[in-house]
């Protein structure tokens, strides 16, 4: 089989893994505290075949780091970080770390994140109003009262960026130890909105898809001159 069918074919396989991370993307670009995934590539040497064949393959898929743009709210339980860090939730599935601050009470009065985890507080304490309390307010600081009562403090940390890993839309999770030193500050009623480009993100789509369609059209045609030559090869002499 040629060398070109299989440099093909390595090309539509990151250039269709790079269509999934585009398209999730583009459904995300409305998402509070959404960061995209950056795929990258790099160039293979395919000695199993020949030292001279090279190809492409997906590298690795980076999480991008830069803020999204603040949004006010006014809602005093939306809050965004200003700087690198997390909020720290519980989840079903233990401990895990998120941008999206647009937080919400359920019927016990425990502060919850949109998704429906409980955001934790320092010590790993859930926060929670009290029935009756009017004025819920959010300091810089992290720390939740309610009509000047203290209720608890959010609990945030920060951690290399490449030790997180998604899971789901704004959830990380990781194994790393917190990074020592400033904390993100607070910013109440307002929302980080995602960071993707909606507009760059359709471009990027249309981009792939050209390029994975040209590549799918180049592996038709080598099968296609494979076939041919087959036939011919072995047809009556």
């Amino acid at each position: 089989m040629s060398s070109g069918i299989w440099i093909a074919t390595a090309g539509a396989i990151a250039q269709s893994q790079a269509l999934d991370a585009t398209a999730n993307n583009i459904a995300n670009a409305t998402t509070a505290g959404f960061k995209a995934d950056r795929m990258t590539f790099k160039e293979a040497l395919d000695y199993a075949r020949s030292e001279d064949t090279a190809a492409v393959m997906s590298n690795s898929t980076r999480i991008d780091t830069q803020a999204g743009a603040m949004i006010h709210s006014e809602n005093p339980l939306d809050v965004a970080l200003e700087g690198d860090g997390y909020f720290s939730v519980d989840t079903e599935q233990g401990q895990r770390y998120t941008r999206a601050g647009n937080f919400q009470l359920d019927r016990t009065g425990t502060l919850i994140t949109a998704e429906g985890h409980a955001v934790r507080g320092e010590g790993g304490q859930h926060i929670i109003v009290p029935p009756g309390i009017a004025n819920v307010a959010i300091a810089p600081d992290g720390t939740v009262s309610g009509d000047g009562q203290t209720l608890g403090k959010l609990e945030l940390a920060n951690f290399p960026m490449q030790s997180m890993k998604r899971e789901g839309g704004t959830l990380y999770a990781t194994s790393a130890t917190a990074i020592a030193g400033e904390v993100p500050q607070v910013r109440s009623g307002m929302l980080e909105a995602s960071n993707v480009n909606a507009v760059r993100g359709v471009v990027d789509l249309v981009k792939t898809s050209r390029n994975y369609e040209s590549l799918m059209r180049v592996i038709q045609g080598f099968s296609e001159i494979e076939s041919r030559a087959a036939r011919d090869l072995g047809g009556p002499k």
